[in-house]
């Protein structure tokens, strides 16, 4: 298992089950610049392996549309799903709207809580090791 932080903003941790933990810390805003540098450390960590990404915003201020753009178009083949945890409704409105307008290119779905966030990025890994097996 490895974390680091990047720009003061977001812990990212590697999990032993392959899911990459993205938190914001701090009560922060996201750039493109922490974005860029988040998806350079989970890449450097994992490589080309099958993983997920639990994005946890619950520390959030803000995320410019720029940004959110950004996030929404990248496609890493090895990604098998998103989870983002929120914490009150206006953070899930905001979130539900990105996730309308901004259709991201992998599965990514909103959660409240930890445990079925997991639960779900690890359905959806056990998805793709199936879908590619043929079985």
């Amino acid at each position: 298992m490895q974390s680091t932080i990047i720009n003061d903003r977001i812990q990212v941790i590697q999990g032993d089950d392959q899911i990459y933990r993205y938190i914001a810390i701090n009560n922060c805003s996201i750039d493109m610049d922490t974005l860029e540098k988040m998806t350079r450390v989970g890449d450097s960590w994992n490589g080309t392996r099958l993983c997920a990404n639990l994005i946890d915003i619950r520390n959030m201020m803000f995320i410019d549309s720029k940004t959110r753009a950004y996030a929404a178009a990248q496609y890493r083949a090895h990604v098998a799903g998103t989870a983002i945890i929120v914490d009150s409704k206006i953070s899930s409105y905001f979130a539900n709207i990105y996730l309308k307008f901004s259709q991201p290119k992998v599965p990514t779905r909103l959660f409240t809580n930890d445990v079925d966030a997991e639960k779900w990025l690890k359905e959806q890994m056990q998805k793709r090791i199936k879908a590619g097996s043929g079985a």
